[in-house]
């Protein structure tokens, strides 16, 4: 019987450590795949940066080729005037939330920018979304937009997901 109770015992430990190595492994991969998402982004690497982008964003977009050919279109012209990323970095993924067969949570991200004589950093926030149980995430920028704004285009998203308040990007000289 002594025997018995220990081996239960251990086995609620294991389980119990299991659920807590789970939600640390979800934090460790979504920064992990936000990484990879940030060096594409910076190499212009936009056919892969794809594979971390929301797939009803890609449609809204009209698929993957458009959305390339926006960001590619896009950086063009930021780069005729000056402008260039330099850094993206990521903090730390909240709590995570689940809402029908998705783990949903938000990301601090801070950019930093060349411009004409000098810098910006941009402080925004992502919202990470993975439909497979946390194997893969995509990443939607909120472009500081608030949850309510967000829902109307994706009213799968958690009212539980808190997108701080936008805040002016930081300009500075080196």
């Amino acid at each position: 019987m002594k025997h018995i109770v220990t081996i239960v015992f251990i086995l609620f430990f294991l389980i119990a450590c299991n659920g807590q190595t789970k939600n640390f492994d979800y934090s460790k991969t979504i920064k992990e795949q936000a990484e990879m998402m940030g060096q594409l982004l910076l190499k212009k690497d936009f056919i892969s940066f794809s594979k971390y982008t929301y797939p009803k964003i890609l449609e809204m977009m009209g698929g993957k080729q458009k959305m390339v050919e926006v960001l590619d279109k896009g950086l063009k012209e930021m780069q005729s005037e000056g402008v260039a990323f330099l850094k993206v970095t990521f903090g730390e993924p909240s709590k995570i939330i689940t809402i029908g067969n998705e783990l949903q949570c938000t990301v601090p991200q801070t950019i930093e920018i060349k411009v004409p004589k000098g810098k910006l950093k941009a402080n925004s926030t992502l919202i990470a979304i993975s439909i497979d149980n946390g194997k893969n995430w995509y990443f939607i920028d909120t472009s500081g937009k608030d949850i309510q704004t967000m829902k109307k285009r994706l009213p799968n998203l958690s009212e539980e997901l808190v997108i701080p308040e936008t805040k002016q990007p930081t300009f500075y000289t080196e």
